[in-house]
């Protein structure tokens, strides 16, 4: 490096940025906008709507007649159908799992952990309208559902 003669100022290298194109970011631009079509569209294609169908309103039919012969209240049709569909939905997953069986024991069996919690023992007719779903939706889970209800203390009466 040379020191600058007198009177000599001594200039750093010229920035060269201004000479670049006007839009040198395109592709950029591009390639996020192919990405957010390309999550567009695959968003609509999984899309999985649990739209009603003819097996959804027999089995939501089903299981109304079935809570009407248990004298459990009568059920909207239309609603279960849209929310069990024709494969129980949340209902069928796993229905004697950990933490149902957990929520279950707290709100039904077990009892007093905070303030206002009393210990009850249910009845047994408070988990027909359970029973009666998994028969008529997932029977083949009926057995696991029926050894997890077999393990709660369930009284007699209303």
């Amino acid at each position: 490096m040379t020191t600058p003669e007198k009177g000599e100022v001594n200039v750093a290298a010229v920035d060269d940025l201004h000479k670049r194109p006007e839009n040198t970011h395109w592709i950029l631009y591009l390639a996020a906008f192919a990405v957010f079509v390309g999550l567009a569209a695959w968003g609509l294609v999984t899309f999985n709507e649990n739209k009603r169908s003819d097996e959804a309103d027999a089995k939501a039919t089903e299981l109304a007649a079935q809570f009407e012969a248990a004298g459990l209240g009568a059920l909207d049709v239309e609603a279960t159908a849209r929310v069990l569909g024709s494969d129980g939905g949340a209902a069928c997953t796993d229905p004697g799992n950990a933490l149902r069986t957990g929520v279950l024991n707290q709100q039904l069996v077990s009892g007093a952990a905070g303030p206002g919690q009393r210990p009850i023992l249910a009845t047994h007719d408070a988990v027909d309208g359970a029973r009666l779903v998994i028969e008529v939706y997932c029977p083949d889970q009926s057995a696991e559902f029926e050894e997890t209800l077999n393990d709660l203390k369930l009284v007699d009466g209303s």
